[in-house]
């Protein structure tokens, strides 16, 4: 199993096991957690958030699986919160690439995105102790994060319980998936 087929099972499981009738896959690129999903719950109603330029592609490659009903709404999560409202947000390999400002809006946004007590999920490989000493996985992407992107870091798990804290959320956890993915989950306050 890939590194990032493991943490897309463990979002699938995440997500079957809560009562849910909506979700959103925020800079989702081609939307295939939301076909994975939706493959087991049918049910639910999916909605893909992707810049523009991506989401028109999306919507091709989500056609091509037969996902034809998965929304495709084109946005930027740094700016505006999607113009509909779910129960659960997932943001995976999303908020390392950001900067510390838009980095923190795009958590805010997510939060803005979701019905009372619904549910953000935030993966990553990215998360950094608050000392920023470890562990090796978390320093070595910051490093690799720093040359690669503009103003990409990894970011402490004291800054995204902030953040979080900041858009509503309580019962933050963090726990880390067996491919070193490091995982957040919090529920909006109702």
């Amino acid at each position: 199993m890939s590194v990032a087929t493991g943490s897309l099972v463990y979002v699938f499981a995440l997500a079957l096991g809560l009562q849910i009738s909506s979700v959103i896959d925020i800079g989702g690129g081609p939307g295939t957690i939301l076909v994975g999903l939706r493959e087991r719950r049918p049910q639910i109603a999916a909605t893909l958030m992707e810049l523009p330029t991506v989401a028109a592609v999306a919507q091709v490659i989500l056609s091509e699986y037969g996902a034809n009903d998965v929304v495709v709404e084109a946005g930027d999560i740094t700016v505006a919160p999607s113009i509909g409202r779910h129960d659960l947000a997932i943001l995976k390999a999303v908020v390392q690439v950001l900067p510390p400002d838009q980095a923190r809006s795009s958590i805010l946004n997510a939060g803005r995105c979701l019905t009372p007590g619904g549910e953000i999920a935030i993966a990553g490989w990215d998360v950094v102790d608050d000392d920023r000493l470890g562990p090796p996985e978390g320093v070595f992407l910051n490093l690799t994060f720093l040359n690669l992107y503009r103003h990409g870091e990894s970011y402490t798990e004291g800054q995204y319980q902030a953040w979080m804290t900041e858009a509503g959320f309580r019962d933050i956890s963090r726990s880390r998936l067996t491919d070193g993915c490091t995982l957040f989950r919090a529920r909006l306050m109702s």
